[in-house]
């Protein structure tokens, strides 16, 4: 095995919790050896709970020679500030989403890693999941010809539901376009391509939300500086055209996580947001042959019953070793691979600004009531090869 890339954590909110579990449980190549916080405890309770060797300050783990990636899990509006300060340590960055709350900070970042030699990544990664791989190389194969739509759909009631913190998720640099939509935004332009133009239709809808999570029931309200509703068309280089709802406003819906509809068939994605979940096709071939030799209405029936439609559906076993849905880091794990095998790494610079500004391109065109035309392209990251245990990249 080749040495392990040590890594230290800055920001030890509710999400550094899997992170570090993973870090520390699932990726050998990894040596989780620092975590840091502005709030000194928080930092110390992780560490004790994961054994992290040290628990100190931001500027002691930048100033840290052993730390070679910085993970940032710093709230939204920090982001750009800590990436900027870990580069300027000279450590390679990943960073969870949004990447940015502006394109001049991603801009900024971006050329600041490249002028540095260093590599800067963001999460989503969940693409690197069994899920989205096994799906974009069944795309890739033809299984549903070519991709001429696609539906998205993410939906919830926010983070005042279940989060112990909810109201940064309302701040400016919140809301569910920037914390949910990474997840399907990467995912579209992993399996489909560069994004061309997006429309949209957003609104906030409550001036406030009442804090009704089990944690903190009943703790008052919040005001919500956001949108928090999104209705959006994408239209992709490839002519691929996407309907998206991206929401904090719906307390259920039946809408497909994510599903594309091809020449030849149509492919039910599993969740963007998590690492796994059942990959399913259907083929256009299948309803034709189930209507041979019917009549007119008998063909009209077979063809609109979901029950008689769901026999052809399939589902397709997952290409790639996947020992949990939810788990996070494998873009850490990629990177890590990347600075010891001499390559570029998957969540790269192009891939991360191109998802930052189509994420803010929907406020832009539904404030300007027009479509937004992008102005960045991206190369899609090469598939993961296949026949890997979990946890190897190369």
């Amino acid at each position: 095995m080749k040495r392990r890339v040590k890594v230290g954590i800055i920001g030890c909110g509710t999400i550094s919790d899997v992170y570090a579990r993973d870090l520390k449980q699932k990726y050998t190549m990894l040596d989780l050896v620092a975590c840091a916080d502005m709030f000194p405890e928080k930092a110390q309770a992780l560490a004790r709970k994961y054994g992290i060797a040290k628990a100190c300050s931001v500027e002691e783990l930048l100033a840290d020679p052993e730390v070679e990636i910085v993970i940032n899990l710093t709230i939204p509006a920090a982001h750009t500030e800590i990436n900027l300060a870990a580069l300027n340590a000279g450590k390679h960055v990943f960073s969870e989403k949004p990447f940015a709350t502006n394109l001049e900070d991603a801009r900024k970042t971006i050329e600041l890693a490249e002028s540095k030699g260093l590599m800067v990544g963001c999460s989503p990664d969940t693409f690197l999941g069994a899920g989205i791989q096994t799906s974009k190389k069944l795309l890739d194969e033809g299984w549903i010809g070519q991709p001429i739509a696609a539906t998205a759909n993410v939906t919830n009631h926010g983070h005042e539901m279940w989060h112990p913190n909810p109201a940064f998720n309302y701040m400016p640099g919140g809301g569910p376009m920037l914390d949910l939509g990474p997840y399907y935004i990467t995912a579209l332009v992993v399996l489909l391509g560069p994004i061309d133009r997006i429309t949209c239709v957003a609104k906030k809808t409550f001036p406030e939300r009442t804090i009704l999570g089990p944690v903190n029931r009943d703790k008052g309200s919040i005001p919500v500086e956001v949108n928090t509703h999104y209705t959006g068309i994408v239209e992709f280089k490839n002519g691929a055209v996407v309907s998206i709802n991206i929401s904090n406003d719906i307390w259920y819906s039946n809408l497909p996580c994510l599903e594309i509809y091809g020449t030849e068939g149509t492919m039910m994605v599993p969740d963007p947001n998590m690492y796994g979940g059942p990959v399913k096709i259907i083929r256009g071939d299948n309803m034709v042959d189930s209507i041979e030799g019917l009549d007119m209405m008998g063909a009209l029936m077979t063809i609109n019953s979901r029950e008689k439609m769901s026999e052809f559906v399939k589902e397709i076993p997952l290409a790639y070793h996947n020992v949990d849905h939810y788990y996070r880091g494998l873009g850490v794990l990629d990177m890590a691979y990347a600075l010891l095998n001499g390559r570029p790494h998957r969540t790269k610079g192009d891939l991360v600004f191109h998802v930052t500004e189509a994420l803010l391109a929907f406020d832009e065109a539904a404030k300007e009531g027009k479509p937004y035309k992008m102005t960045s392209t991206c190369e899609v990251p090469p598939s993961l090869p296949v026949g890997l245990p979990f946890g190897v990249m190369d």
